[in-house]
């Protein structure tokens, strides 16, 4: 672990000034998407709303990310990310407060599209951004300190989210948990996305030709994108049918008070941030694909105890196992992405990649809120584990063998090497 914690440390002194100011804003948009994600099914359901409803509004988000990610990444190519970023958090913002005050069922459809959108335009802008602030030796290091930071974010952003709704309750609502309680956390989240702005107020980058951004998509190899992307996608299907719910599950299912389910909410981005650190250590020793192969394979089975266990201490202990382990690859999977590709075509590999990820974590989210009504959380965790465990036999069959492959060969190459080297001293 000191290894790691040093290896983290050299890498973010190294960090170009950019990457750090985008750390800090994800650090913040993080903190407030989580004080946001604990409450809001909450809050859907004590306005008066069905888990049916709930998985409509679930799925919303996703759906518009899908259909924008891809026209906004051509109509913006060329947008200085800064001015992206802040148009995003304005958006994002807009969309909470209108969910907030106005909680006719039409409305809140409207805002989730704004709020969707508000996605898709900060989805297709991170990871080129961070691709282009990186060097190669960099990049791991940044993409899994990012994926750390957002998460440890997420940790206190759901440990917050619950003390501040206990708080309102007892000041306010004689300790009952209504959805006025809920609104006003929702109106803290707003303020965290103001000091996000701030903070990407401070990213200065050179201008691009939008035409050379925008000529990624007519040079990009969709063969090959479909064969990285695929076992990611299957993921996202899987991961939708129940991740969107854990609040609902832990509070249903074991009976939790607010402060209670923020705590146990706040240990899986927890763990999120020790699986994305874990990332490059075992990338260093196993390779990007048969990395992501452990993690995920690993993760399966805490999956199944989350899912039927029925005891509260094991659910919590697995959930969290399982959100290390899963998450993990994220960072990892990422890097393994981008390095398919040249960086002239990130742009268009992000935006692609946003829209498919959404659109099956919104198709796995809406079917799940319909099953739900009928069958509990039964059958969604059954199809996640499903989902998880094609995924990664997919990943194995498709890359695990030529990873093997250029390892033997760089082992060989560098034998040689010594060998050649020992008979010349010789």
């Amino acid at each position: 672990m000191r290894d790691i914690i040093k290896s983290y440390a050299a890498a973010y002194r190294a960090f170009q000034p950019n990457a750090k100011r985008f750390l800090i804003f994800s650090f913040l948009l993080s903190l407030a998407q989580s004080v946001y994600g604990l409450i809001f099914n909450l809050y859907i359901l004590q306005s008066g709303y069905t888990m049916d409803f709930v998985g409509v509004l679930g799925a919303i988000p996703g759906l518009t990310v899908a259909a924008l990610a891809i026209p906004l990444a051509v109509l913006t190519a060329g947008v200085p990310a800064r001015r992206l970023l802040l148009v995003s958090l304005a958006a994002a913002a807009s969309a909470m407060l209108g969910m907030a005050f106005f909680t006719g069922r039409w409305p809140l459809m409207l805002f989730s599209v704004l709020a969707g959108a508000a996605g898709a335009a900060i989805g297709i802008t991170s990871l080129p951004l961070m691709a282009r602030n990186s060097t190669e030796a960099e990049r791991q290091h940044l993409f899994s300190f990012q994926f750390a930071i957002g998460t440890v974010a997420a940790f206190a952003g759901s440990l917050a989210a619950g003390w501040l709704t206990r708080a309102w309750s007892a000041l306010f609502y004689h300790g009952a948990e209504t959805a006025d309680a809920y609104r006003l956390t929702l109106l803290a989240a707003c303020l965290l996305m103001l000091a996000a702005a701030r903070a990407a107020s401070g990213i200065r980058e050179a201008e691009t030709s939008a035409p050379a951004e925008a000529s990624g998509f007519a040079r990009l190899d969709r063969r090959l994108a479909a064969r990285v992307l695929a076992p990611q996608l299957i993921i996202g299907f899987g991961a939708g049918m129940v991740m969107p719910y854990l609040n609902v599950f832990f509070k249903n299912s074991f009976t939790l008070g607010i402060a209670s389910l923020g705590f146990c909410m706040s240990l899986m981005p927890l763990a999120m941030a020790f699986g994305g650190l874990m990332g490059p250590w075992l990338v260093k020793r196993a390779g990007q694909v048969k990395a992501m192969i452990i993690f995920q394979s690993v993760s399966i089975p805490f999956l199944a105890t989350m899912g039927f266990s029925g005891l509260l201490i094991p659910t919590v202990l697995a959930a969290f196992a399982r959100t290390m382990l899963m998450n993990a690859s994220w960072p990892v999977f990422s890097v393994f992405m981008l390095g398919h590709f040249p960086q002239a075509q990130h742009p268009a590999l992000s935006s692609v990649y946003t829209a498919g990820w959404n659109l099956t974590f919104a198709a796995g989210t809406r079917l799940s809120g319909r099953l739900q009504m009928d069958f509990g959380f039964t059958v969604p965790f059954l199809c996640t584990i499903v989902c998880y465990a094609f995924a990664t036999l997919l990943l194995s069959r498709r890359f695990l063998r030529r990873e093997n492959k250029k390892a033997a060969g760089e082992a060989a190459f560098e034998e040689a090497f010594e060998r050649s080297a020992g008979d010349k001293l010789g």
